[in-house]
């Protein structure tokens, strides 16, 4: 508060010593402005929390259940998408929420679209999750911007690394396309889910000199990424 409770105290009892008609006046006058003081000030820190609520962002850890320090989990889940071989759906990954809610639980069979679970398909390089289903973490950070760095897994100079892993993507010879996303280096399976159920896949991407440049890249390479935040 802008004026101690003691103080307060302090003014009261020194008020209460007497009975004369204008201390008593005073006494009220000192104590009104000591609320109003205090309601001020209280309104104000409202204010900065809710600013403080407002700064920072937002981002997926693709292939973990956790978030890394410094960061606060929003929720973890499990990675969704469209079927990997579909001709139409949507092209993205989405981090599913494990613990879902429903307003209409019609169950209708016939439908336009249908979302799956995801797999990764790693073969030996990951070999102890390939085929295993993939988590997610939606993860808060108080830096007002964050970004992915396809190709690196380091961050620019004086800027705060996340996580670095690997860029994943569904193959080029299917049907449904998917965006590039960074998968963490130290990745995560759903336990219970080595069953080849396919869905929304994740395989590496590789450099294909070109109309890439080679150097700086290196022909059937795994390109790396990295999560910054500044």
């Amino acid at each position: 508060m802008f004026i101690p409770v003691i103080w307060l105290l302090i003014v009261m009892f020194s008020f209460a010593m007497t009975d004369d008609e204008t201390c008593h006046e005073k006494f009220e006058y000192v104590f009104k402005v000591i609320y109003r003081l205090s309601e001020v000030e209280r309104k104000l820190e409202e204010l900065s929390s809710q600013e403080e609520t407002k700064q920072g962002d937002t981002f997926t850890r693709w292939g973990m259940t956790s978030c890394p320090n410094g960061t606060t989990l929003i929720y973890d889940g499990f990675v969704g998408g469209s079927y990997y071989n579909s001709e139409g759906g949507a092209a993205n990954y989405v981090c599913l929420h494990k613990e879902p809610t429903w307003n209409d639980r019609t169950v209708i069979k016939s439908t336009v679209n249908n979302i799956y679970g995801a797999e990764y398909e790693v073969g030996s390089s990951w070999a102890s999750i390939h085929e295993h289903d993939v988590p997610c973490a939606v993860c808060h950070v108080s830096r007002s911007s964050i970004y992915m760095i396809p190709g690196r897994n380091i961050c620019n100079e004086k800027h705060i690394l996340q996580y670095s892993g690997y860029l994943m993507s569904g193959h080029d010879s299917h049907k449904s396309a998917t965006e590039f996303v960074c998968v963490d280096d130290q990745p995560q399976a759903l336990p219970g889910t080595a069953a080849d159920r396919n869905g929304r896949l994740f395989y590496f991407v590789y450099a294909k000199c070109g109309s890439l440049k080679c150097p700086p890249y290196e022909e059937g390479k795994k390109v790396t990424c990295a999560v910054c935040s500044f």
